[in-house]
């Protein structure tokens, strides 16, 4: 049994995580800040309240502690504050993984993103592809990346960095759900580009199976490892199956990316009015005509896992969740 402290708990990806590591039977720390939602947490899970930018809530959390899973981010494309994300991203990773030195813990695991290696010119993309972050979010991870390797390589600490793509499931309520709700609300009546372009989505239970490997792996420390589908999807392919799924019709025409970029301009301010989104950027619409395909070879081999649902399914199961908690309305 392995004592595990997971901070970011109570997030999309950390509930699941929470979850499936109970089943393997291993002990659960939850590291949460006050204001955190718990309900729904597996029992028996010890909860440690605390924040990222407070070190002595930070020393007492990683206390007795075997193994530390990473999750807790500021996650915004578009952040409010870009000051507050690189501070809770990257130094807020460096005062955890600091405080986790010459304690009981025996491995930091960090959960990154593939948003560190950004568009692929050759994809698929792998772990040593060229880093070109587009967003101050992936910037920020790989500035983060930085900080574990220096601090396991300068203190022995072993460490596991793992690279998901997108996630999408049950639960998602992030970019996958507002670009699955603009298509059931008929918000996208255009494709920008050609649509050729491809994109990854990986099922939320297949990135908590990563995570759980990464818990008991030796053959994998001190390595980086891309977690994603076997297969990616072109964007109008994704875009018409979210519309078959929902049941509704998807955009016919596509429109070059500079005509798009125009008309999020003008439409931006009213769309992210009182709120933050992810699609009406003129920035988002740019990526659409840009390669995120990467490949997972190295995670089969050296971790240990592979997918077992498609993007396919993932987005399935994300649109099925939708319907049956009231986060969409079917049309008729």
């Amino acid at each position: 049994m392995v004592r595990v402290l997971v901070t970011g708990a109570s997030g999309f990806i950390g509930r699941r995580l929470l979850k499936h590591l109970a089943g393997e039977d291993h002990e659960l720390v939850a590291f949460v800040r006050r204001t955190s939602n718990t309900r729904g947490f597996p029992e028996n899970v010890e909860l440690r309240e605390g924040d990222l930018l407070d070190p002595p809530s930070i020393e007492a959390a990683v206390k007795d502690i075997d193994v530390v899973i990473h999750l807790a981010a500021y996650f915004d494309f578009y952040p409010s504050d870009v000051n507050l994300l690189y501070r809770v991203n990257v130094d807020g990773t460096r005062e955890l993984m600091n405080a986790c030195v010459g304690t009981s813990v025996e491995r930091f695991v960090y959960c990154s993103t593939t948003e560190t290696i950004g568009p692929v010119r050759y994809p698929p993309g792998n772990e040593d592809t060229e880093l070109r972050p587009q967003f101050d979010y992936g910037k920020s991870k790989v500035l983060a990346e930085q900080v574990v390797r220096e601090i396991s390589e300068d203190t022995g600490l072993p460490h596991i960095i793992l690279r998901p793509t997108g996630v999408t499931g049950e639960g998602d309520l992030y970019t996958g759900y507002e670009l699955i709700k603009a298509i059931n609300d008929g918000a996208i009546p255009v494709l920008p580009g050609d649509g050729e372009k491809h994109l990854m989505y990986t099922y939320v239970g297949d990135i908590v199976a990563g995570f759980a490997k990464a818990v008991v792996s030796k053959s994998a420390e001190n390595e980086t490892f891309i977690l994603c589908p076997d297969e990616p999807m072109k964007y109008k392919d994704i875009v018409n199956f979210i519309a078959d799924h929902l049941g509704v019709e998807p955009p016919k025409r596509h429109v070059p990316t500079s005509v798009a970029k125009l008309g999020i301009a003008m439409m931006s301010p009213f769309k992210n009015r009182g709120k933050t989104t992810f699609l009406w950027h003129m920035k988002t619409i740019e990526s659409m005509d840009q390669e995120r395909w990467y490949t997972n070879e190295k995670a089969k081999r050296m971790l240990g896992w592979a997918p077992e649902y498609t993007m396919q399914d993932a987005i399935r199961r994300a649109i099925d969740w939708y319907f049956e908690n009231g986060y969409l309305e079917r049309r008729s």
